[in-house]
């Protein structure tokens, strides 16, 4: 990190904030996805919490402040931040949990190999991904920082934090950290077979990152007694977002709570 490159004004949105659920001796990692933030996490986590357990939801490094943040920030510090959020939160419970979406799916696994996770859910992880260029960002990254790359919401600009995100991370293609997202992906591929946590794997048929054969992917090597996917019809890459989100929302608690 070079801390002048990180504008003196960097803040973060409000709705970036990290979310804490006080609840039972039993806690729920939830980890966001890249270019995320703990908002898209938020009602998850309160349905957890109505269930009774203590959730946690960080903000991982570089996200929901601005793009010069973010292009300081890696692998490494999103990792760091999921461990030390992961460390804290079993200080206060008996038993930890982990949710991870997207990329908060591929650290889910990294944590799960590693520590003592009781279950393991991955909605939409990005352990395989559709985009071919991907691949290629350990070199890009050497010309190019970031790129523009036409983005619309379908929804959402009416909203000032919506705005921001879409502006400072959503209408870029940033290449070192989309290769850190790669070296992240590979080392959670590497470690699947150390993964003993009970797991559910949600995906959706209609998601444009991540494609439904990461399902046989992870249930072939995990070392998981008990393992269970479900794939979303018409579900895209927000699956909690979508119009099945209140569906996956009640899988992922009876998951975690049953």
């Amino acid at each position: 990190m070079r801390l002048r490159r990180i504008p003196h004004d960097t803040s973060a949105l409000s709705t970036a904030l990290p979310l804490s659920f006080p609840g039972g001796k039993v806690g729920a990692l939830l980890i966001h996805g890249f270019t995320g933030t703990p908002r898209d996490l938020a009602d998850l986590g309160g349905r957890l919490q109505g269930s009774g357990l203590t959730v946690s939801v960080p903000r991982l490094p570089g996200h929901g402040t601005n793009g010069r943040d973010f292009l300081q920030s890696g692998w490494r510090d999103w990792l760091r931040a999921s461990v030390d959020a992961y460390v804290d939160l079993r200080a206060r419970c008996e038993t930890v949990h982990v949710v991870g979406f997207s990329m908060g799916g591929i650290i889910a696994v990294l944590l799960a190999a590693r520590f003592p996770v009781t279950r393991l859910v991955l909605l939409a992880p990005a352990l395989r991904t559709k985009n071919p260029l991907l691949a290629f960002t350990p070199f890009m990254k050497l010309f190019i920082r970031r790129m523009r790359w036409p983005y619309v919401p379908k929804e959402g600009f009416d909203d000032p934090d919506i705005a921001v995100l879409a502006r400072e991370y959503w209408q870029w293609r940033y290449s070192s950290q989309a290769a850190s997202l790669l070296h992240m992906k590979r080392m959670a591929g590497r470690s699947l077979s150390k993964v003993t946590a009970d797991t559910l794997t949600i995906v959706g048929d209609a998601d444009g990152s991540v494609p439904v054969s990461v399902i046989p992917l992870i249930e072939q090597r995990i070392s998981a007694a008990r393992k269970r996917h479900l794939v979303i019809e018409n579900g895209e890459h927000l699956i909690l977002a979508g119009e099945e989100g209140g569906r996956v929302a009640d899988e992922v608690v009876r998951w975690l709570v049953d």
